[in-house]
């Protein structure tokens, strides 16, 4: 077979059996430990609105916080999210807060996805190389967000509840954002609202 050939086999004999198999494997670690990780969401978002308050924001009130994801840290196998604090003009902020939060719950499945295709691939010879099965991972990466994005939607009501919320000096219209970094992002807390939001925005 050709390399087309041999990259189409890998991915409909193998490839997408071991997503399948990973994230099937996330649902049911979320399921069972929904509560203890909704718990670590939370203290992620109590200890970046106690940075955010001991912080001198130029305008003086936060606008945005954001949970976000870096491909760049995926591929060196770093599973934390960037969490950052910023006033009301986002990423024009110079000095946002910055914390983290490990996803690692999740994003350790994508990592053995990563190891497990790069062992199926040897018998293809060099038919089916390194750079295609990186590539498959990173179009996969968004399968392994979403639960990351669920667990914020489930957790955010809690933590908006948190002592350290109710006193952080936020703007009238704060969001709470999940996403990639300065990419797209899906707003799960809108304070304008005072309700949880499921849809993209």
């Amino acid at each position: 077979m050709n390399r087309l050939e041999a990259l189409e086999h890998f991915h409909e004999t193998y490839a997408k059996e071991v997503l399948n198999q990973k994230i099937h494997q996330v649902v049911s670690l979320y399921e069972q430990r929904k509560e203890e990780l909704s718990l670590s969401f939370i203290q992620s978002f109590q200890w970046i609105c106690q940075q955010a308050n001991h912080i001198e924001v130029p305008q003086g009130r936060i606008g945005y916080i954001t949970y976000s994801m870096r491909r760049t840290y995926l591929m060196e196998r770093n599973y934390n999210y960037i969490i950052e604090a910023f006033d009301k003009s986002w990423f024009f902020d110079p000095g946002p807060c910055q914390g983290v939060y490990d996803a690692g719950w999740a994003f350790s499945f994508w990592g053995e996805l990563m190891d497990e295709l790069s062992q199926l691939r040897k018998p293809y010879m060099n038919k089916v190389i390194q750079p295609d099965v990186e590539r498959f991972a990173l179009q996969a990466v968004e399968e392994f967000h979403q639960y990351i994005l669920q667990l914020a939607r489930d957790a955010i009501g809690q933590a908006v509840q948190t002592p350290e919320f109710k006193v952080l000096r936020c703007e009238d219209d704060l969001e709470v954002r999940i996403g990639e970094y300065k990419g797209i992002s899906k707003v799960v807390y809108a304070a304008a609202d005072g309700i949880l939001h499921d849809s993209a925005r």
